[in-house]
């Protein structure tokens, strides 16, 4: 179900030049001290491989867009966090937005939009989210009229197999697979009753 679920990857050879990557946060722990470090949870692909992205030459800029979330007070927001990363590995202040206030997918795509459409109009934009997400994100932005490519990031699967582990023993990761699909497809279900996408 997952490997149908998450788009296939794109090679970096073949993608074109973008002016800005769009990075929905979602990624790092708020929670952890000390403060004088980011860490990870799962999907730290969205920011690594946007580095790598910048760093290649492929995109000039980088929009991180998340806030503290639910129950996250008296931390700093997601996008912030996202943002000392890329300081830290040599990405220069001017080449970062931060976007720190939306609180989900629906207000990233919203609060991006702006953003692109009053500091970055008629550029190539490139969005940069965990694959099995990537759905989900990409209906928000259109709903916004905004047009750009996909960079899945992320994956939650590995190359198809046919060994007998792989088929027949039993593995803690399918459940934790089968939760992702079961919350994008809540997540997708509610948007279209809310009119997010």
């Amino acid at each position: 179900m997952m490997l149908w679920w998450e788009p296939a990857p794109v090679p970096f050879e073949s993608l074109e030049k973008h002016d800005v990557a769009i990075v929905f946060s979602g990624v790092t722990k708020s929670d952890k001290t000390p403060n004088d470090r980011v860490y990870f949870n799962n999907g730290a692909d969205r920011i690594t491989h946007t580095l790598q992205l910048y760093n290649s030459g492929k995109v000039d800029h980088i929009i991180v867009s998340g806030g503290l979330g639910f129950q996250q007070a008296n931390q700093s927001p997601a996008a912030e966090r996202l943002k000392s990363f890329l300081v830290m590995t040599g990405v220069p202040d001017s080449a970062i937005t931060v976007e720190p206030n939306a609180l989900n997918t629906n207000e990233n795509a919203v609060k991006v939009a702006e953003i692109l459409n009053r500091d970055f109009p008629n550029q190539k934009y490139l969005l940069v989210t965990s694959a099995f997400h990537m759905k989900r994100a990409a209906m928000c932005l259109k709903k916004q009229g905004i047009e750009f490519s996909e960079f899945p990031a992320g994956y939650l699967t590995g190359a198809p197999t046919l060994n007998f582990d792989d088929i027949f023993i039993p593995k803690a990761e399918a459940i934790e697979r089968w939760e992702s699909v079961i919350k994008e497809l809540v997540g997708m279900a509610t948007y279209k009753l809310m009119g997010y996408i």
